[in-house]
This record gives C-alpha cells, structure tokens and sequence, in this order.
C-alpha cells in the first residue's frame, strides 16, 4: 500500500492524517473523511484532518466522544461501528455536524493508542448506497497505519523505542493480534490471541510456526495469506480453531506487513475476529433447508402440498432472517443473515414453482428465473434487471441450484456493479446451458474469481453448478462486467 509506505517515511503527524484522508476517500469513493483527535482532558473528538469538510472546520469542528455518537460509541467499544441508514440508527444520535453536511451513512474505526485511543477514523456519504465488511476491513488497515505512525513520531520525538509502544498498541486491542517475523514464526501475541489458541503463556508458542497453530486441512490457506501478506498485499483467510475442551470457533483473519524500520526487521501482523454466530446461522439453515428437501413425498397430490407447505416454512425463515438482520449490531453479522434471506427466498421461489405445476418432474427454466427476477427486484429495489433466456427445460431437482447461482451473481452485481443488471440462459450442449450475469459497470479486478470476504458465494456457485471449479469464467472481451457459469442441466 502506497500509504504505509509514505506514512513509515513521513516526518509530521498531519501529513500522515492527511494522506489516509486521501487514500480512505479514493479507495471507498466517498466524499467525506475525517480524522477525528480524541481529547481525554475534555472528553471530545477534535477534528484534526478531512476531505471534503470546510476548512473552517479543520481544527476547530468538536465532536462529543460520549456513546451516544458515532465516533464515541466506536471508541467506548473498542471496534468499528457501520451505519448505512443515520436517520433511523437507534444506537447513538447523528451529530449536528454530519446532519449539516447530509450524511446519510458512515463507517467509525477506532485509531488504538496508549494509554488512551488516538481517536477515531471516520467515511462519511450523504448518498443512498451502502458500505460493506471489505470497507470496515480497509478502513481498519488505514487506521492501523496511523497508529503506528503515530506511536513512531512519538518515539523519535521522545525516549521511547518504537517496539516499546508497539507492544502497548498490541496489549491495548481487543482482537486477537499476533505479531510474526516475515517468515511465519511466532513472536508475540495478546492475551485474546494466547485464549484464542490456547495458551496461558506466550514461551508455549514463542519460536512456533504460525501455520501449525491451525487445523490441518487450513494449513495451506494461512500459508497463501501469509505469502500473500510478504507481498504487501493485504491477505484474508477463514478458518476454526479447536479448543482443548472440544469447543469450535470460526475466525476471520487479516493478515499485513510491517515494513522494517529503525534497524527492526519487517514483521506480519495477524488480527482475527470471531464468526462463529455466522457461521452456525449458515449451518442451521443449510439443515433446514436440507431437512425440508428430504420430507417430499412420492405422491402428486402429496407433492403439491409438500411444496406448497415448503414454500410458507421458507418464508418464514426468510421473515426471521431478515429481521435478525436488521437487528444484528455487528455490520458483518447482519451483511450476512441478509445475504442468508435471499438464499432461502431462492429456494423458497422453486417450491412456489413446482407447487403452481402440480410437482412436475421437470419445468420450463425461463418461466421460473421470471418468476425469480421479480422477487429479487422487489429486494434489491431501483437497479432494473432484464432477463434474456432460451426456451430450456429443467428438471425439478435442479431448479434449486440454478436459481441460488443466479441469486448470487445478481447479488453480486447488485454490491460492486452498476447499472442495469441483465441475465441471459442459453443452450449449451446437449446437457448443460450458459448462465450469463452482466452490468453496466467497468469490469471486474484481475484476482477474479478468487473470492474475497467470506468466499460463500462463490463456493455456491462452484458446487451447485456441476461442473465445479471448471464452471466459472469472467467474459474479459466486452467494456463491461459480465460472469459465465456453465451449469449442468
């Protein structure tokens, strides 16, 4: 990242501030950015340096560092906080500065210092759109520069070593944090990340290849993120650790470089944070689902009142999960039981189709993604979508699959593209047919497919196509974004 490298450079504070203003601001495409200095004397947030604010207000702007705003209740948590809807957040007030410049959503990260917080760093938009995790994750990396940066400053100007503060920055956090060498090896960790594997002292794991900490069959994905980290590439992996009493828990992690400074070699940082409610919603629904699937019946008739049954149980679960959504306090939490919703819409839309066909064996595979499309645009809202199919029949036991794969790259295209959303299916062979999702936007990144974030929906994709990790490919020879799947019929 540009930015690290400038910050670990840098000789003043402000032009450190300034510059993640800057790189915050490009990165998320948002207008409004800003560093928010607490002040433990006075218990408020100063606004030290922006993009997008007046000038009068650099310096001058104070924000309350109670709980009830959005700054404070990120610092008073300890974590960062996401609002996508300001107006009708019942967890703290929209400050008087935000409501005078229309702010309508922001992203607040915690700035760690010792022995109190820097302060805050803080994405504002006044627009309708909706921050993600992977804004949350590139905002803490940012975040995490400057308090480094700034526990350096502090040490050149003072008579404290630079790795002297870092081990206060690392004890402060509360995420499990572990600090490598550049090779994987283990050098330090905090007490929540000593718990989180097991540990009660730190010389048990001192020296220890980081990899090997981790189950087994994940050892390979630490060792890519690792790799991936020595690149000075930001790295993410999600994997579980088993505790001593048999207790599982599911971590995401990000892992990023430190690069070395005042005679101290380049060091791997590891943070994690716990997914395990998320994970267990996804399991608890796929035995759902799973359980529903197994109880049709033979029977015409007794298959039409399966389905028809089916398809109010769904519904339910969706109602509960868009609720619980709605509810979550965690941004991740909620992207994901939302995200879960549609999924059991999805299936819940097969069983109205085969109910409406009297439990037919096989059903016309236009009229259902028709059928599909519409409650998906009642969800999704203003982005049109447009669908262009052959007249291809189906067979009932993959209607499932073909619509949870088009649920997922519509979604897709509904949170990183643009424009109008078009669907085509297309004969493609004797047993297989081309499913094609495309928008307006400007085509996707060269990583593509690799999955970021969880992965989830593109594991999807992968098994319910039938043709595995050979069934996805990005269309590179149109001005836009465009993603195939070969689906087995």
């Amino acid at each position: 990242m540009r930015f690290g490298e400038a910050a670990l450079a840098a000789r003043n504070l402000t032009s450190v501030l300034n510059e993640a203003c800057r790189t915050v601001a490009d990165g998320l495409g948002s207008h409004f950015v800003k560093v928010l200095r607490y002040v433990p004397e006075h218990d408020h947030l100063l606004l030290v340096a922006g993009v997008g604010w007046s000038p009068a207000e650099i310096g001058f702007a104070r924000l309350s560092a109670d709980n009830g705003s959005p700054a404070g209740y990120a610092i008073a948590n300890g974590k960062a906080v996401l609002s996508n809807h300001l107006a009708s957040e019942l967890r703290f007030r929209t400050p008087i500065l935000l409501e005078r410049y229309g702010i309508k959503r922001a992203i607040n990260v915690p700035i760690r210092g010792v022995p109190s917080p820097f302060g805050v760093l803080e994405a504002d938009s006044p627009d309708e759109d909706a921050f993600i995790a992977s804004d949350i994750a590139f905002v803490e990396g940012v975040a995490n520069i400057i308090a480094m940066s700034a526990e350096r400053l502090a040490a050149e100007a003072g008579d404290r070593r630079p790795e002297e503060l870092s081990t206060d920055i690392l004890y402060a956090s509360p995420d499990p944090i572990t600090v490598m060498t550049e090779e994987g090896v283990v050098q330090s960790m905090n007490a929540r990340a000593m718990s989180h594997v097991g540990v009660a002292d730190i010389a048990a794991v001192q020296g220890v290849k980081w990899a090997t900490l981790w189950p087994a069959q994940f050892h390979a994905a630490v060792e890519a993120a690792l790799a991936r980290a020595q690149t000075n590439s930001p790295a993410r992996f999600e994997a579980p650790i088993i505790a001593t009493d048999g207790a599982q828990t599911w971590w995401d992690v990000s892992v990023s470089r430190i690069e070395p400074q005042h005679g101290v070699p380049g060091r791997l940082v590891a943070v994690s944070r716990d997914v395990t409610e998320r994970h267990e919603q996804e399991a608890r629904l796929a035995a759902l689902i799973s359980d529903q699937e197994q109880q049709l019946g033979a029977s015409e008739a007794m298959m039409k009142e399966v389905h028809h049954r089916v398809r109010n149980s769904l519904q339910l679960v969706q109602t509960l999960l868009g609720l619980q959504g709605n509810l979550a306090p965690e941004p991740a939490v909620k992207a994901q039981l939302k995200a879960a919703a549609v999924r059991v819409m999805t299936v819940g839309s097969v069983h109205q189709r085969l109910y409406q066909d009297n439990g037919s064996a096989a059903t016309d595979a236009a009229r259902y993604l028709q059928g599909l499309i519409t409650d998906l645009q009642a969800v999704i809202g203003e982005r049109p979508i447009e669908l262009v199919a052959d007249p291809i029949t189906v067979a009932a036991v993959r209607l499932s699959p073909l619509g949870l794969i088009t649920a997922e790259l519509v979604t897709n295209s509904v949170k990183y593209g643009r424009g109008k959303i078009t669907v085509s299916l297309h004969a493609n062979g004797a047993n297989s047919a081309l499913l094609s999702v495309a928008d307006e936007g400007h085509g996707l990144p060269d990583t593509f497919p690799s999955p970021e974030g969880t992965g989830l929906g593109l594991r999807l994709v992968q098994t319910y196509s039938g043709f595995g990790r050979d069934a996805l490919g990005v269309d590179r020879s149109v001005p836009y974004s465009k993603i195939d799947v070969r689906f087995r019929l």
